[in-house]
């Protein structure tokens, strides 16, 4: 109480404490231990996959019945091995930092390598991170992953930031005792080309590989994945479009993982049948309730709580929630060690008595300090003295350890969280000003931090402190300064993760705003990003709808006097030209064209032009037209020393020398763009190059050069990234195998550059995939199912492609010459 003194016989030493012991939970602890028992008892060669979910409300003592669990398992198999991610913790929200929290604990406890996974994360995060040196990357759990440290050190002795090209091979010739897997390897160097996106996707497997592979080899009885906090994943989250995106790696893992047991604690049922059926067979939903009276009494027996009517009054008053429960057990052994009278009137008739009765055993310094430290999501030691620091209560700084020992506190790491009743009950009894003010203060900590450490900070922990900072100046800011903050101080660093494709983090920060606000209220600036975020993703038609929502009420006119929508104009024409009828989209441009001419605006005036001669022109079939507009956007880039352009409309001016049978011309045109390319950096325009210079010996048929050619635009293009190129080099194999009578392998590489196509709702692609099909077909090729042409005319027709029309005409009365292929 505030009138004590700060100084007590006994207040440290407590004489009496508290014998906790977990208690009821029969139900839930036998459906574990059962599907332990069953998947003991399956054969070698049996495989089956296994999920259980307990949920329910926060405080029902999901998190204590994990612990006990633990307990179990090695009750029941003292050789089982089990491995934990808490999900309170948001740097553990990534997928690659979740996987590696799973390797760690395993490696730490157990000894067991995951040799594949780490070269996998390795070059995961050297390519993530290629502008620090290895001394400067601070990696998470070094010690425990000797793997990861030393082929990071390999690549950094390479030189070349970010350059992985040859580490595996290095790896699988230097490191024999690591027992690697020689049919791994493939899909090992496989990732040296891909890029950070792609990488991120498969490391899940890499990480099943390994496990599996442990648990056979050290012969493992049973083994555990917990997930813990399980709703915290959605925290702050209410876009459905996004939604399923931030558990489908679990979704993943499980699916990778047979006979693993994977136990998943939430606040939430999973509804996970929506994506597929088959989950209502595998997850075990368990609701977990609060305890009834007699496993509360027992609860409090244990404790040491003698006093039946003390018990009774815990009981009513906590309504059986494990929490309160145990700050009612808190606030009883405060009162005994003090030596007051224990009277169940002095205990808590409800949930918010209980919390006050606990609170009147602490100092008002202790009180003030846990306010401060409750408007953080956690706090380190570092934080914990600068919030002190910034906002003092009268507690030592010092003290860090021991106010680290009530028992809501919990630690992961360096980290500490307060439970997350405790903080909502503690915030309750704080002022607005306060928990504003310290908002303030945290995200001014987390600026300072990224200005500090930016040039040295991993990516990883990049995303990390921005998410914090972002967290904690949405929480003090206005909605409309937020906003403005967003879009003027922030919107940089925003646009730097935009070139990153940091897709997962800014969709995250602005689909909530703009499900909230709308296009209009988030603004174009950050509308850019957003749309651009989704096109990423390939999804072609939802940046239409998003571009369509900011421009409602705006004509044409009221568009082309910003800059910025101008430029977002042209875009929505770009999304459009994979599904929508060309000839609409080239008579939109051709009504601007002279606004444009008169702008000073070269980026978006050549974006124009080039979009007119180089896209939609050589997709319409008009030769002539695409010609002129090609030389037009060709000399204008030139003019204005915008070479990526430059590179750009070279590589459709080479496009459209092939369809008229120029192939000299076309490959001269097409090496000056590849030596552009390489002398600019512009690595994406070079890559796409390369295979239509490829395409272009194929068509010459010189086949040797043209599968080198081709082997090495795949490499370049998977680097960056791009699906739909990668189906166009499909595409020109398959044409290659055709040239040289190889039918049946034609086909199949038809089908697949028709997987990629359809996956990205190319509808050119379909078309010309479905004309190489019904050449291979008309050659004798076994095809399953194929749709018949004039489905395809059809659709050519809707679309406007004048020469697929034409290629479509030709292949159904037999004709089957040399097959050019301008590539989207």
């Amino acid at each position: 109480m505030a009138i004590q003194p700060k100084f007590q016989i006994g207040r440290k030493s407590q004489q009496y404490i508290a014998s906790k012991k977990f208690t009821n939970r029969e139900g839930p602890r036998t459906v574990f231990s059962d599907t332990i028992k069953d998947i003991k008892m399956r054969g070698i060669t049996d495989e089956d996959f296994d999920a259980i979910m307990y949920y329910g409300v926060g405080g029902i003592g999901k998190t204590s019945l994990q612990n006990q669990l633990k307990k179990d398992l090695l009750e029941l198999e003292p050789n089982a091995l089990y491995s934990t991610v808490d999900f309170k913790d948001t740097a553990l929200h990534s997928p690659p930092r979740a996987l590696l929290e799973l390797v760690r604990e395993v490696s730490y406890k157990h000894r067991i390598q995951f040799p594949h996974f780490e070269i996998a994360y390795s070059i995961y995060f050297y390519k993530r991170n290629p502008d620090i040196s290895f001394n400067e990357k601070k990696l998470p759990f070094e010690k425990e992953l000797g793997i990861v440290a030393d082929i990071i050190g390999q690549l950094d002795g390479l030189g070349m930031a970010g350059i992985v090209s040859g580490i595996v091979g290095k790896v699988y010739e230097t490191k024999k005792n690591w027992n690697l897997d020689k049919e791994v390897k493939v899909y090992l160097k496989e990732l040296e080309n891909v890029s950070v996106q792609e990488i991120e996707e498969q490391l899940v497997a890499f990480f099943a590989f390994d496990l599996q592979k442990a648990i056979n080899k050290h012969q493992i009885p049973n083994t555990v994945i917990f997930l813990d906090t399980f709703e915290a994943l959605w925290s702050g989250l209410s876009n459905k479009a996004v939604v399923h995106t931030k558990d489908k790696w679990v979704r993943d893992l499980i699916g990778s993982s047979p006979n693993i047991l994977f136990v998943i604690c939430g606040r939430e049922y999973l509804e996970w049948e929506k994506y597929d059926s088959d989950w209502k067979k595998i997850i075990k939903h368990q609701m977990i309730n609060n305890f009834d009276d007699k496993h509360a009494s027992q609860f409090l027996e244990h404790c040491g709580i003698e006093e039946e009517a003390i018990r009774h009054k815990m009981i009513t008053s906590s309504g059986g929630y494990p929490y309160h429960l145990d700050l009612s057990v808190d606030t009883y052994f405060e009162m005994k060690n003090r030596g007051e009278q224990l009277d169940s009137s002095r205990f808590g008739s409800n949930h918010r008595e209980i919390l006050d009765r606990f609170l009147q055993y602490l100092s008002d310094q202790e009180i003030e300090t846990l306010k401060i430290m409750s408007i953080a999501r956690f706090y380190n030691k570092d934080l914990f003295q600068h919030l002190l620091t910034e906002h003092p209560t009268g507690y030592a700084v010092t003290k860090y350890d021991d106010f680290n020992k009530f028992s809501f506190i919990t630690s992961e790491s360096d980290k500490r969280f307060i439970h997350a009743l405790m903080r909502q009950g503690i915030l309750d009894y704080s002022s607005k000003d306060l928990i504003k003010s310290v908002h303030k203060t945290l995200a001014d900590y987390y600026a300072g931090k990224f200005a500090y450490e930016e040039l040295e900070m991993d990516q990883e922990k990049e995303i990390e402190t921005l998410r914090e900072r972002i967290y904690h100046q949405k929480s003090y800011l206005t909605q409309r300064q937020f906003i403005d903050w967003l879009s003027g101080e922030m919107l940089p660093t925003l646009k730097k993760l935009q070139l990153r494709g940091e897709s997962r983090f800014l969709r995250e920060t602005l689909s909530e705003l703009y499900r909230e606000l709308g296009a209009k209220g988030l603004g174009i600036s950050l509308m850019q990003i957003l749309i651009d975020m989704v096109h990423l993703n390939g999804e072609y038609e939802q940046a239409i709808a998003m571009i369509d929502e900011l421009f409602e009420g705006s004509d044409t006119e009221q568009i082309l006097e910003s800059q910025q929508a101008c430029h977002l104009f042209i875009r929505k024409i770009h999304h459009q030209m994979f599904s929508h009828p060309v000839d609409p989209l080239i008579q939109e441009l051709l009504e601007i064209e002279p606004i444009l001419a008169k702008k000073n605006w070269p980026k978006e005036y050549n974006e124009l032009i080039f979009m007119l001669g180089g896209n939609l022109g050589v997709l319409s079939g008009k030769v002539t037209f695409s010609r002129r507009w090609l030389v037009k956007a060709i000399r204008y880039a030139e003019e204005n020393n915008q070479m990526n352009y430059y590179c750009r409309a070279l590589r459709k001016y080479v496009d459209i020398l092939k369809i008229n049978g120029h192939i000299k011309w076309a490959k001269e045109f097409c090496e000056k763009g590849i030596r552009i390319a390489k002398e600019n950096g512009y690595e994406r325009y070079g890559a796409i190059l390369v295979v239509t210079l490829a395409d272009l010996y194929r068509m010459g048929n010189n086949y040797p050069l043209s599968e080198e050619l081709l082997e090495k635009g795949m490499e370049m293009i998977k680097r960056v990234g791009i699906k739909g190129w990668i189906g166009h080099i499909h595409g020109s194999y398959a044409e290659m195998y055709f040239q040289k009578g190889e039918y049946e392998k034609a086909a199949e590489k038809w089908q697949e550059a028709i997987t990629i196509y359809r996956s990205i709702n190319l509808k050119w692609g379909l078309i010309v995939g479905a004309i190489g099909l019904e050449r291979c077909r008309l050659q004798g090729a076994e095809i399953e199912s194929i749709d018949p042409m004039e489905k395809w005319l059809e659709l050519a027709n809707v679309l406007h492609y004048r020469r697929e029309q034409e290629f479509i005409g030709r292949t159904t009365r037999g004709e089957m010459g040399i097959l050019a292929l301008p590539f989207l």
